[in-house]
């Protein structure tokens, strides 16, 4: 019974501690039981999200297994196509990427517009200023021209004949250099081509490229340089001449143009080899040309068969005797100047007795004319003797008669 009272006694000393609870002491405490209840939750919420954090990493790595699998059963074309697709997965990704960065910066200030528009105008005008300025200035017309490629001709006559004058300006060489290429070009007949570099600031330079110098023609006066193209230059003097080179002795400028267009298809070690070119005033073949070697040797050989001919020499020339002639006329035969002689005076022999009797037999034709001749007129002759005769026996026997008859009538 005590213990029932006292518990009654607890009760109602609680209700009256509530009753006695302030407004703001209760507001408290449902803020309090609020901020628990929201711990709670949050906990779920957490516990929920690690769940799916780790339910997504499971999904991941079994979908990572299943690719693995997939790959390994994927052939090696499969890869590099799905290697290709996800290499232009990344390029679209970039090119979305540049294109939202463009339009980005598409979307300018008003400011920022009229700069843009304003600076090609700027930058056209401020070069403008800038050329005017150096045109007016000496610096405009400084200018260094040096040649390169040079052997034969020379730096001086190079630079005369592009016609490159101290007044002209710097930028009107470099806009109008062709001009000055062609004008090389046209008057120095040494030079194939010829191009004109400009080199920051006021350096040019003219690369030249030459004619080769092919052979020498002799003359009364010298020699003249004959060039790659067929053309002859100035007499040269001796000690311009180098150690070995060709002489061409030809009159005629096309057999020489053809020769020098024969001598880019053959070899050169043989061309090196030949020592003087002439003709061999032959009256068979009106282009046999007679070609000295340095080796002593002599071929005769068609200009209009020479590519074709020539280079058999290099094969035959080793099993010649010294100083032998290759003809090359009709066929490919060795022979030498002693056999040659000997043929010629077997020849002129022939020549000789062909005409002694010629000769003997024209003069037995001449006998047997003037005997023939001599038998006709005798012939003649005596016909005529014989007419005579014959007349005057006639005219005896009628003078007779006449007389016999005259006699005849006396008698009577």
């Amino acid at each position: 019974m005590t213990k029932k009272k006292e518990s009654q006694k607890s009760q109602k000393d609680k209700s009256e501690k509530k009753s006695v609870m302030t407004e703001w002491q209760k507001r408290n405490i449902e803020f309090l039981k609020k901020k628990e209840a929201e711990k709670v939750e949050k906990k779920k919420r957490q516990e929920k999200l690690r769940l799916e954090r780790t339910h997504k990493k499971e999904e991941a790595t079994e979908e990572d297994k299943a690719d693995s699998k997939a790959d390994k059963k994927l052939t090696a074309e499969e890869k590099k196509k799905a290697k290709e697709a996800k290499k232009e997965e990344a390029k679209k990704a970039k090119e979305a990427k540049k294109l939202q960065k463009l339009e980005a910066k598409k979307e300018k200030t008003p400011l920022q517009k009229a700069i843009h528009h304003a600076l090609p105008v700027l930058i056209t005008s401020g070069l403008v200023l800038l050329i005017s300025i150096f045109l007016v200035t000496p610096f405009s017309k400084k200018k260094v021209v040096t040649v390169s490629g040079v052997s034969v001709a020379s730096q001086d006559e190079v630079i005369k004949d592009s016609g490159i004058k101290a007044s002209d300006y710097v930028f009107s060489m470099i806009l109008h250099h062709s001009t000055y290429e062609k004008n090389i070009i046209s008057k120095n007949k040494l030079v194939k081509s010829a191009s004109l570099k400009y080199r920051f600031p006021n350096k040019f330079d003219i690369a030249v490229k030459e004619y080769n110098i092919v052979a020498y023609a002799q003359t009364d006066d010298g020699y003249q340089p004959i060039l790659e193209n067929g053309t002859r230059l100035n007499v040269v003097g001796a000690s311009e001449l180098p150690d070995s080179f060709l002489t061409i002795n030809l009159s005629s400028e096309k057999d020489i143009k053809t020769l020098i267009k024969a001598f880019s298809k053959l070899d050169k070690d043989l061309v090196n080899q030949i020592q003087i070119i002439s003709s061999a005033d032959s009256s068979t073949t009106s282009d046999l040309l007679k070609l000295e070697m340095h080796d002593g040797n002599v071929v005769r050989v068609p200009l209009s068969e020479i590519t074709k001919k020539l280079p058999y020499y290099l094969k035959i020339k080793d099993g010649l005797p010294e100083n032998s002639i290759v003809d090359m006329e009709v066929g490919i035969f060795a022979t030498s100047e002693s056999i040659e002689a000997s043929v010629a005076e077997d020849k002129e022999k022939a020549k000789q007795q062909a005409e002694n009797k010629d000769s003997s037999e024209s003069e037995s034709a001449e006998e047997s004319q003037t005997e023939s001749s001599e038998a006709d007129a005798s012939t003649e002759s005596s016909e005529a003797e014989n007419a005579e005769n014959q007349t005057v026996e006639s005219e005896t026997t009628e003078q007779t008669n006449n007389v016999v008859a005259g006699e005849q009538d006396v008698q009577q």
